[in-house]
């Protein structure tokens, strides 16, 4: 190589800038290339490894869901779920139609036996008010259909300070489940302890078949107290109204029967329930009132 003594003539601005813009557009190229690609990629196979990687991310939905923490769940809403998910199972095997149908007939039929007893009712009332100058109702919180609370009334049939006295009898409970049952309860009184012979303080409930809160037929309604000492299996009863007979209401040693048994015969009511058994457990509810089985 011959030297020609020339200094070496470095790049000027405009191949400089010309550079870079070929190398800018050399990268705008490869990106356009690259979101060409991925948007063709979209109509291909996807690639097991592609596969893979959305399984872990996005699990399919028959996995097993997460385990809720214990302490998360609140205790007070229990009875009421399990009320709700009971009402879902009456759903299934009782059609709307047929439940409005048992309404119409227990408005229908308790508007009539009031209007007819309001003799008798007005009689017994009297009789109340003589014997020792308190209210004529006795109004309680009961627990009803879907778990929801319900003032019940009740002809009064015990002395008027009879909740305070309570307490101190419930060494001598008869029942061995949540309910307070005595067959010589000592706050009865002489009017009350006929009305309760014949299940006469009970009918004045007919205001509450009126007024929504229960049903003719139907289990019982509970105490609060009571409900909140119940076990799991029992709230299925508040499935449907709860209401003035059922099958433990017919039966003629009810007071001596094992609570769970109470409680069976109300779930049995809640399975088996159709018109046609409303109405022979209200047929056979008039021959236990008539003959005075009421303890």
């Amino acid at each position: 190589m011959i030297a020609t003594g020339e200094a070496p003539v470095p790049p000027d601005a405009r191949s400089t800038s010309r550079a870079t813009v070929e190398l800018v557009d050399a990268s705008a190229e490869a990106h356009d290339d690259s979101q060409a690609s991925a948007v063709a990629s979209l109509s291909e196979e996807p690639s097991p490894v592609a596969v893979a990687t959305a399984l872990v991310v996005c699990p399919p939905a028959n996995t097993q869901p997460a385990a809720i923490p214990a302490s998360a769940v609140d205790p007070a809403d229990i009875p009421a779920a399990l009320a709700e998910e009971a009402y879902e199972l009456v759903s299934d095997f009782s059609s709307r139609l047929r439940l409005s149908l048992k309404r119409v007939l227990d408005v229908t039929f308790a508007a009539a036996a009031l209007l007819v007893l309001s003799p008798l009712l007005l009689l017994i009332a009297a009789l109340i008010k003589l014997t020792d100058g308190g209210p004529v109702f006795f109004a309680q919180q009961r627990v009803g259909f879907r778990y929801r609370s319900f003032r019940m009334l009740k002809f009064r049939s015990m002395v008027v300070h009879a909740e305070s006295l309570k307490p101190k009898l419930q060494l001598v409970n008869e029942s061995n489940g949540p309910v307070f049952k005595m067959m010589r309860d000592p706050r009865v009184t002489r009017v009350g302890r006929i009305l309760r012979k014949y299940s006469l303080d009970e009918l004045p409930q007919l205001i509450n078949v009126v007024r929504g809160d229960m049903s003719l037929v139907g289990p019982r309604p509970s105490l609060e107290i009571e409900v909140a000492r119940y076990e799991p299996w029992y709230f299925r009863r508040f499935a449907v109204r709860p209401g003035l007979t059922c099958f433990w209401q017919i039966c003629g040693r009810r007071y001596r029967m094992p609570f769970d048994d109470w409680m069976r015969l109300d779930l049995k009511y809640v399975d088996q329930w159709s018109l046609r058994l409303d109405l022979v457990l209200i047929v056979r509810t008039f021959s236990v009132v008539l003959g005075g089985t009421g303890e």
